[in-house]
């Protein structure tokens, strides 16, 4: 018996991408197969392109790191800004080979991936680093003021 566990999300692109192109007049009947909750995606984490980085999110005492993955894309190709409350994360991956694919199991294309900021955030700070196709943004968290005790006087 073989210790393989499949995910049953691997093709959740797929089927957003059907989802996509039932908006092209595929059809009202299979559009009704698609809605509900179950095939949205997350509106902190949500993406769009031909493919959608996977991304870690850590939390520590003094910041918020995101790890993005972009194996094969290089530094020229990526593009990232801030605005309001989000971290929006564009690029493209190409194709680094010549000739006719065979097969092809490799995202390649145009991406982009929206991360939303924590409330708890000093957007100023954010800070972008690249090594080995890994990602890395860093957002330090804002200096919150404790609750403290206000002695109450007698009007009297």
């Amino acid at each position: 018996m073989s210790n393989y566990r499949q995910d049953p999300f691997i093709n959740l692109d797929g089927i957003q991408k059907i989802q996509q192109e039932l908006g092209k007049g595929l059809g009202k009947e299979l559009e009704k197969i698609f809605e509900g909750d179950w095939i949205k995606t997350s509106s902190r984490y949500a993406g769009s392109g031909d493919w959608v980085p996977d991304t870690d999110t850590v939390e520590t005492d003094s910041h918020w790191q995101f790890i993005v993955d972009l194996p094969g894309v290089s530094l020229a190709d990526i593009d990232v800004s801030v605005l309001r409350d989000e971290i929006r994360i564009k690029g493209n991956k190409r194709n680094d080979y010549s000739g006719t694919a065979v097969s092809s199991e490799r995202r390649v294309g145009e991406f982009e991936r929206v991360l939303a900021l924590p409330d708890d955030v000093d957007e100023s700070t954010l800070n972008a680093s690249m090594q080995n196709g890994v990602l890395s943004l860093t957002v330090d968290k804002s200096q919150v003021s404790s609750a403290r005790s206000i002695p109450v006087k007698d009007a009297n």
